[in-house]
């Protein structure tokens, strides 16, 4: 018996796991081709000039700085702008902005929606990066350290961001109408 693409029923998972699986490293083969065409043409091109080059340290170089400049294009581009889900029933205001942080909070949020993740772990990660949130903002907006100037900190600190930064997260933090008006006031302090 055989599928409809002509692969036998027993071997379809496998194979179309492998083609899952090439059709992923397909940009890296574009990229490990491109460095060994770029390591031969200098290797080649130092030889015409009539020097003897060290190929395995070019390589090596070459590597590194692929590796960089491969690091800088998968890492540096444009966040999308962050869509926001339904808050009880509405739309949740205005765009969240291109903060790859917050960006990270919402897609937590929604995979915690479909994957039915655990409150508590959902709960205890948004607290620690809200917290993160506060301090920074803390810090680049006032200059201050919470731990080293408690009282300062806490004066220029809206009640309940202060109050997420030294207590206990509420247990229903996750929700979108709970969670909603703590990012937008931090978004505007």
């Amino acid at each position: 018996m055989s599928q409809p693409d002509g692969i036998p029923a027993t071997a379809a998972p496998a194979t179309r796991s492998w083609r899952e699986v090439a059709r992923s490293l397909r940009p890296w083969k574009r990229r490990l081709i491109g460095l060994l065409v770029t390591w031969v043409v200098i290797a080649g091109v130092t030889v015409a000039f009539g020097t003897s080059p060290n190929v395995p340290v070019l390589l090596a170089v070459l590597a590194a700085l692929a590796m960089l400049l491969w690091h800088v294009v998968d890492h540096a581009e444009a966040h999308h702008l962050t869509a926001w889900p339904l808050v009880d029933g509405e739309l949740g205001g205005q765009g969240r902005g291109n903060d790859f942080r917050v960006t990270n909070l919402a897609g937590r949020l929604a995979a915690a929606n479909v994957a039915k993740e655990g409150r508590e772990a959902l709960v205890h990660d948004l607290h620690v990066q809200l917290q993160v949130l506060i301090r920074e903002r803390l810090y680049a907006k006032h200059g201050l350290v919470a731990e080293e100037e408690p009282r300062w900190s806490e004066g220029v600190t809206p009640p309940e961001l202060w109050q997420l930064l030294v207590g206990l997260p509420p247990p229903d933090l996750y929700r979108p109408d709970r969670l909603d008006p703590l990012l937008t006031r931090l978004e505007k302090w």
